[in-house]
């Protein structure tokens, strides 16, 4: 995940080597770990294949889900919905220009931004029903809900436009700090409250009505002496799940906080530019060594750490069949047991980097690697 000065791509500091693998010397960046030998205890296999696209380095594309289709960005500018039940292409339209933050999907409509700042709405037959101009780069996946496409863009704001025809109903801005990492974190919304993870620590909760600020609160402070160290980007979609939303910084504290006043429930030191997934009574993170960590989701109490996928360039944990599930550099899927971090199974892709959170619909476990492929995988 490259780091900006004012949105600048291409700043590079070997003080972070493993987020700057686009322009950081090789041997600057740890040697992985070797691939752990797994014998699978779990029965996971490669439900379908499909193609979303071209090679695509360092994009983060996440696939959506709307109804039984499943909706993938593919590089350059492809937009492809698929079958969710077996892969098989419904339609694909070519955009005008490439795609940059990738598709959102909900109440019906789909939504793609591009390099640009062009937003493209979409029906769930693939027929185009608006178009909008944002301010700068769509630099996430477009959210939907409640009547509006939120769009996040590099220059810091939030705009809400009309899911009807896109017209502006309201934008939020936040000054942003001088050196901040790339954000492809989505928004995310729950029950009428828009929540997003923002530079310098903080994640806000905005009113999907109006855009009005319910709460703002700190992640954790920046910290430091130099530019690079003061780096504590939320760069992850917080997660909500029950009366709590949790979120997690990069050189800083995995937080949960009550949902309605934003009040610290709980925080501890943690560093992560993947994110975070729940379930039961647990929260799982990766940080940005490569370990998979687990903690007790009321208290934050630290329940178990597996580091045998160190600086692997292990994404983001997803649940599935009662596992945690992460991907890697070399595009391998790894299972690990709730309770205790174990592995019960591994799977091979295409060989090449999942960067892009798996995500869980139904019983399907989709991940999109570099390459273009998408992936379904399921428990046998």
């Amino acid at each position: 995940m490259p780091l900006q000065r004012h949105f600048l791509r291409g700043f590079c500091a070997s003080a972070i080597a493993l987020l700057l693998a686009a322009c950081a010397a090789p041997s600057n960046a740890p040697t992985p770990s070797p691939l752990p030998v797994v014998k699978n205890s779990v029965g996971v296999a490669t439900q379908w294949r499909a193609t979303a696209g071209d090679k695509a380095e360092f994009l983060r594309f996440l696939p959506a889900n709307l109804g039984d289709l499943l909706i993938v960005a593919g590089s350059p500018d492809r937009l492809t919905a698929l079958k969710l039940a077996t892969g098989g292409t419904q339609w694909q339209v070519k955009l005008e220009s490439p795609v940059a933050g990738g598709v959102g999907a909900g109440n019906g409509v789909i939504a793609v931004g591009t390099l640009k700042g062009k937003v493209y709405a979409f029906s769930a037959d693939g027929k185009p029903l608006w178009q909008a101009q944002a301010s700068s780069e769509i630099v996430a996946p477009p959210a939907v809900g409640d009547d509006v496409v939120l769009v996040r863009t590099g220059d810091g704001k939030i705009s809400a436009l009309a899911i009807s025809d896109g017209a502006v109903k309201w934008q939020y801005t936040r000054q942003i700090p001088t050196l901040t990492l790339r954000n492809f974190a989505p928004i995310t919304i729950s029950d009428g409250i828009a929540y997003t993870g923002l530079p310098a620590g903080h994640i806000v909760a905005l009113s999907m009505a109006d855009g009005r600020t319910m709460w703002d609160s700190v992640v954790s402070q920046p910290k430091g002496a130099t530019e690079v160290e003061r780096v504590a980007d939320v760069v992850s979609p917080p997660l909500v799940n029950g009366g709590s939303v949790c979120a997690v910084s990069y050189q800083g504290r995995v937080s949960c906080f009550d949902r309605r006043t934003g009040a610290v429930v709980w925080s501890r030191e943690a560093s992560s530019f993947s994110g975070i997934a729940a379930d039961g009574n647990k929260l799982f993170l990766t940080d940005d060594q490569g370990h998979v960590r687990a903690y007790e989701r009321e208290t934050g109490r630290s329940v178990w750490d597996q580091d045998k996928l160190a600086a692997r360039i292990v994404g983001a944990p997803a649940i599935l069949g009662g596992n945690v599930a992460v991907a890697d550099y070399q595009g391998y899927i790894h299972l690990l047991n709730e309770d205790d971090g174990s592995f019960v199974a591994q799977l091979a892709t295409d060989g090449s980097r999942i960067a892009a959170a798996p995500q869980t619909f139904s019983d399907h476990l989709i991940v999109q690697s570099q390459n273009g492929g998408v992936f379904s995988v399921g428990i046998k």
